[in-house]
């Protein structure tokens, strides 16, 4: 779990940092700043393969 604060209404909540889709539960919107904790990121351009033929 992480902890957010909504930019526009000021309220702080915990929420799973890897759901797609986060919001406020008191005002619904997707303005959000994390306070604590950590987002997981998928892997970096660099690190993709390809093949080529």
């Amino acid at each position: 779990m992480a902890k957010f604060r909504c930019l526009e209404c000021k309220k702080e909540f915990e929420a799973d940092p890897s759901s797609p889709n986060r919001k406020c539960p008191e005002c619904m919107s997707r303005y959000l700043e994390l306070v604590s904790g950590e987002i997981p990121r998928g892997k970096s351009w660099s690190a993709k393969s390809y093949s080529a033929r």
